[in-house]
C-alpha cells in the first residue's frame, strides 16, 4: 500500500521565519534570499521580502520589494522589484507579481532576513 504525502500549507499571512522550519535546505534557502534582497538595496536604498502562500512548502518562490517615499506627500509607496522561484532562484515573468493572492501580506526586511540567516547558522553549529 501507497503511502500517502502528509499536505502542509503556508498561512495566508506566513512570513519566511514562519516557514523555516518546513524548507528543504532553510540556510541556502534564506541566503539565497538574502542575495536578491542585497542587490535590491544596493538600487532602491530599501529591500523587503514576502513569501508566496501557494506554491511548494519546501521552497516556496519569493517576493522582492522597495519603499519609495514622497517626500511632497509625505507618502510611502510599496514597489515589485521582481518575483523570484523559490526552487531555482531565478526571475519569473513578471505575470506573476501582479496575482496579489500569491504573496503573503506579511514582509520581512533585509535587517530581519539577515538576523535569521544568523540564528539558522548557529542552530546548525
Amino acid at each position: 500500500m501507497a503511502k500517502r504525502a502528509v499536505l502542509v500549507s503556508i498561512a495566508a499571512d506566513a512570513t519566511i521565519a514562519d516557514a523555516v522550519q518546513m524548507l528543504a535546505n532553510p540556510v541556502e534557502y534564506v541566503r539565497r534570499i538574502l542575495e536578491k534582497l542585497e542587490r535590491c538595496r544596493r538600487i532602491h536604498g530599501n529591500a523587503q521580502v514576502r513569501i508566496g502562500v501557494r506554491g511548494r512548502i519546501e521552497c516556496p518562490n519569493y517576493l522582492i520589494e522597495y519603499l519609495r517615499h514622497d517626500a511632497k506627500s509625505g507618502h510611502t509607496s510599496v514597489h515589485p522589484d521582481a518575483a523570484y522561484s523559490g526552487s531555482t532562484h531565478r526571475e519569473l515573468a513578471p505575470r506573476h507579481i501582479e496575482e496579489a493572492t500569491n504573496w503573503s501580506p506579511e514582509e520581512m526586511n533585509i535587517t530581519a532576513v539577515s538576523a535569521l540567516i544568523g540564528r539558522l547558522r548557529n542552530a546548525r553549529d
